[in-house]
């Protein structure tokens, strides 16, 4: 079984020192990004209400390479122990109600959270994502492409793909296609195999606790109706869109979707 170290990165200041106790929301970034500099500002946005922290992905950001085979079930089950890591530190108090946003590889990484680890979360958020992704042949050839030529092969068409038409800041986007760059390419080819085999579109509607799926406007790849779908088949689910956004919805539309995961979890 597979055990990756997931790096915890703080995004705002530490709630063990809070003395109102906010809420935690721990994010976690798409696959090819690192959750520093894609987070960043919506967290910002949020600290009347969280402590948000976050976490890279294997071989991404801050968290060391893993190499071997992975799954998506393994990645959750290893952020269900950082939680409850970060219970036993006092990091996040007896009071703090815990949530879960992740976008994209990582909102199916929220979904199996919310599959099997209901009972540390309050609400789960499932940003740009869907319970399926893509086909299984069309991650197990960029998982080839990726060993064969390296992360970089990627950034071209991944940056056409993570923001609209209309979205202005190449210098936020920079950073994300450098993360790109700097990311382990075994590591990548790992995860594209992992999104290539999960699939939970048939256990939706055993999800209880709340679920708050967004989607871009103008993602290509998770679309406005996955989200209504994932929304729509959980117990308790709510769904919205952000318009003038693709599939980086924190990178593009950071304050507007600070709004609605503070009006929404």
């Amino acid at each position: 079984m597979a055990n990756p170290h997931i790096a915890v990165i703080r995004l705002t200041e530490s709630g063990s020192f809070d003395p109102d106790v906010r809420d935690t929301l721990i994010v976690g970034p798409g696959m090819g990004t690192s959750v520093n500099g894609l987070f960043t500002e919506t967290a910002q946005q949020l600290t009347n209400r969280f402590q948000v922290i976050g976490i890279d992905l294997p071989g991404h950001g801050q968290s060391p390479a893993h190499q071997e085979p992975i799954s998506i079930e393994e990645l959750a089950d290893a952020i269900a122990q950082l939680v409850q890591n970060l219970h036993q530190t006092g990091t996040i108090r007896g009071d703090s109600k815990v949530y879960f946003a992740g976008l994209s590889i990582s909102g199916q990484i929220a979904l199996q959270l919310a599959l099997e680890h209901a009972e540390l979360f309050d609400g789960i958020a499932v940003l740009a994502s869907a319970p399926k992704i893509g086909t299984k042949a069309d991650w197990d050839e960029r998982s080839d492409l990726v060993k064969a030529s390296g992360t970089e092969s990627m950034v071209d068409m991944s940056a056409q793909l993570w923001v609209s038409e209309d979205f202005d800041n190449s210098a936020k986007l920079e950073v994300q296609k450098q993360a790109m760059i700097n990311a382990d390419d075994q590591s990548y080819a790992a995860l594209c195999q992992a999104l290539g085999n999960y699939d939970v579109t048939d256990r939706l509607h055993e999800i209880s606790v709340p679920i708050f799926a967004v989607a871009g406007g103008q993602d290509q790849m998770c679309t406005v109706a996955d989200a209504q779908n994932t929304a729509g088949t959980a117990q308790q689910g709510t769904s919205a869109v952000i318009d003038q956004a693709a599939h980086l919805l924190p990178l593009e539309q950071p304050q507007q979707l600070a709004t609605l995961l503070e009006n929404n979890l």
